[in-house]
């Protein structure tokens, strides 16, 4: 277990840093870590404290303090450093002298910045280049955080992970809270923070006297101190103008200041009680806000202005959102929430769902990852070695046994209950059939049942030409479609597997016809996704280190082994023509764009590399999965590209909608790579894959369904979907059985 040192502010000391350091701490030992160390940041003797986590001080003016800080944590044999990256806190120009301590401490570094300026003048952007030069990762709260690092300061994405805010759940409330602050019969609004100009407190003073006129209960509390430094420079100036202004529109009995420092847990106990939170700040380029945090957890009704934080936290109606300094706009929103208890009520679900796994734990063990990773252990989310499987549910087929009928696999799903009206596809008969012959060979009786009710829909959904139909109704009609280079392969995958487990007996016969008529249509495939799954079909197929020898008498006219030989390298020399076509600088990609079943195409290659002996083709498969691993996972989170909106070449990955395709896919294509290199970074790629179904995602939710043994159909920013459909459950079935299977491999080995 690595031993860890905070730098940042710290209690006494009054700020948010502080509370954000003293709960990250808290969060890493509730994680299993025994020893975390601080060393705070002070600027005046009122900051002291006599702890004993704290390691030593930094004087912030002092520049010798901060080498000394850098030998002191050495010498205690700290493994890495947590640093809390924000403006104000550090000595020298920009807070230059941070610089010195990253040169003398000599150990890795997690920098979390809590500022990222956009538009940086010299000399803070040149600064903070330098810090992240120095610095193993960089940690932001918000996307937009990585996409200016990348953008304006030309840091590479795999050095940027995006960890949110914190929260401290689970405290006691008060049952008697509005009546302690005189809220009795009230509707309060609230904002919270430390005081100052910035805060955008006057719009909201501005658009209440509209609010008052529709609610007349109506009360606004702004909870908070000044800011310590405002109030050094300015005394109460500031909150003596707001006072003014309350007077100056009749709001003396609609405005409340609770003028006091407010630590976490009352805080929580304010936020439980109010009826809408407001955040009003007037700038888009506020990155990160830990009371908007705070909000959302509690389930908290919440209209804010749309900077960039907020943009991204209340994405998919976890808030609403009103224009920068829009009285009238602010009014009208926050006159329709305090109208409507149903709406309040669907925004307080929404903010909960959007808020799970920003517990403090949750967060430390996304920090204890970063940690791991950037000094060679093994990530805590991933826990197994090659070899083993931990807390993994067990493979169970009961909601595909009820998506299933006497025709095939139906393809969607209301909530659990099979959608009838959706029909059927071959994609989804063509991945049970794959998935159930796996698990009958894996020793599951009840799959072979359902393996030849998805073989009897194959040979239904063959067509003369030799192309699968893919579309079927549920009364069984073919619905109109052009034939589909997907579909084709994926049938001819799971027909080889198919007749590779039923070997020589009637229905591996049958299986072996079917794939030999469908290779008529397979000559006539030219999609790039299409030509990965045929080499994926062949080398399931082939008699060779992954194939089965079709017995001759169950075998008419198919391609023999040299035939199917030249077949895959014909299909794998395309995909490394168009990998040829579309690199260029850091792009590292079969094409412009990443879209879907992302992985499936270095699967390929690196299958054709391993049964062809062809060393080309495992260098490109590694090279653009590493690629599409830098894309898609922050530490041992898997972030996989979104369907809205994909990656661009040179744009911006979209992050929604998340599909368990990429997930599931991820794990085939990792679990690829670990076989050909033996390198254990890749098992443990192929295992957070396949974390992100049990939550281990951007939003900390589960996708598998441990009532039904279902997965629901994706992750977008309001939340997980409600229907578990076939491909869902399919695909995670699918990553859930292979990593069962090469983990028996593994230990088999080992």
């Amino acid at each position: 277990m690595k031993k860890l040192v905070i730098v940042s502010t710290y209690p006494p000391r009054r700020c948010g840093l502080a509370s954000f350091s003293q709960h990250l701490r808290e969060g890493l030992l509730s994680a299993g870590l025994p020893e975390v160390h601080v060393i705070p940041m002070i600027k005046d003797e009122s900051h002291l404290t006599d702890a004993p986590e704290v390691l030593t001080t930094i004087r912030h003016d002092v520049r010798e303090d901060y080498r000394e800080a850098a030998r002191a944590a050495r010498e205690k044999g700290v493994d890495a450093v947590l640093l809390q990256h924000e403006y104000g806190i550090f000595g020298g120009e920009a807070g230059s002298y941070i610089l010195d301590f990253l040169e003398e401490v000599s150990l890795p570094v997690v920098a979390t910045l809590h500022t990222v300026l956009e538009e940086p003048v010299p000399p803070y952007g040149p600064i903070l280049k330098e810090l992240m030069a120095k610095v193993a990762k960089g940690v932001v709260m918000a996307r937009r955080g990585q996409e200016i690092l990348q953008e304006v300061y030309g840091i590479p994405a795999e050095k940027i992970a995006v960890i949110p805010h914190g929260v401290p759940l689970n405290r006691p409330l008060l049952p008697d809270g509005r009546q302690k602050w005189g809220w009795e019969g009230r509707q309060v609004l609230m904002t919270f923070g430390l005081l100052g100009p910035g805060k955008g407190i006057e719009t909201v003073l501005e658009a209440l006297p509209r609010v008052v006129e529709t609610h007349p209960r109506v009360l606004y509390a702004v909870v908070g101190a000044t800011h310590p430094e405002v109030l050094k420079r300015e005394g109460e100036a500031y909150r003596r103008s707001l006072e003014e202004k309350v007077k100056e529109l009749g709001l003396e009995h609609h405005v409340q200041f609770i003028n006091r420092f407010v630590s976490d847990e009352e805080l929580l106990q304010f936020l439980a009680q109010i009826d809408v939170y407001v955040s009003p700040y007037p700038h888009a380029q506020q990155i990160t806000s830990g009371t908007l945090t705070y909000a959302l957890a509690m389930g908290c009704p919440i209209v804010s202005t749309p900077y960039t934080y907020a943009r991204e936290l209340l994405s998919g109606g976890a808030g609403v959102l009103v224009p920068f300094r829009d009285p009238v706009a602010l009014a009208t929103a926050l006159n329709e929430i305090l109208g409507s208890p149903q709406l309040q009520a669907d925004l307080r679900r929404k903010a909960r769902q959007r808020a799970q796994g920003f517990d403090w734990e949750s967060v430390a063990r996304r920090y204890l990852d970063l940690v791991e990773e950037i000094t060679g252990g093994t990530p805590l989310w991933s826990a197994g070695a090659p070899g083993e499987i931990v807390n993994f549910p067990p493979l169970r087929l009961d909601h595909l046994r009820r998506m299933t009928d006497d025709t095939g696999l139906i393809q969607h799903a209301l909530g659990a209950v099979p959608n009838r009206w959706t029909g059927y596809t071959t994609d989804d008969n063509a991945r049970a059939l794959l998935l159930t012959v796996r698990a009958a060979r894996e020793g599951y009786p009840e799959a072979e049942e359902l393996a030849h009710t998805y073989l009897a829909f194959l040979a239904f959904a063959l067509e003369p030409s030799g192309w699968f139909h893919n579309n079927i109704s549920y009364d069984r009609r073919f619905l109109p479609e052009e034939p589909s280079a997907d579909t084709q392969a994926r049938a001819l995958w799971a027909l080889a597997e198919a007749a590779h487990y039923w070997g020589a007996s009637d229905h591996g016969w049958a299986a072996a016809d079917l794939f030999r008529k469908g290779l008529k249509g397979a000559r006539e495939v030219h999609s790039i996704r299409g030509w990965a799954g045929l080499i994926m079909a062949l080398s399931a197929f082939w008699p060779g280190p992954e194939g089965w020898a079709p017995e001759k008498e169950h075998w008419e006219a198919g391609p023999g082994p040299e035939e199917t030989a030249v077949w895959m390298e014909d299909l794998a020399r395309r995909l490394v023509k168009a990998y040829e076509d579309h690199r260029d600088g850091s792009w590292r990609w079969f094409e412009d764009k990443m879209t879907y079943e992302n992985a499936l195409l270095p699967l390929a290659l690196l299958r054709a590399g391993r049964v062809l002996e062809k060393e080309r083709y495992h260098e490109v498969g590694l090279e653009t999965l590493r690629f599409l691993s830098q894309v898609t996972f922050e530490g041992d989170l898997f972030v996989p590209v979104g369907n809205d909106g994909w990656y661009p070449k040179g744009g911006r990955k979209a992050i929604y909608d998340q599909q368990p395709l990429e997930a599931g896919m991820m794990v085939w294509a990792a679990l690829e790579a670990y076989r050909v290199t033996d390198d254990p970074l890749w098992y443990r790629r192929a295992e957070a894959a396949g974390r992100w179904f049990l939550g281990q995602n951007t939003l900390g939710l589960a996708l598998y369904d441990e009532k039904t043994g279902g997965c629901r159909d994706g992750l977008s920013p309001e939340g997980v979907s409600r229907n578990q459909g076939a491909e869902s459950t399919l695909v995670w079935l699918l990553a859930r059985q292979v990593l069962e299977k090469w983990a028996v491999e593994a230990r088999s080995v080992r």
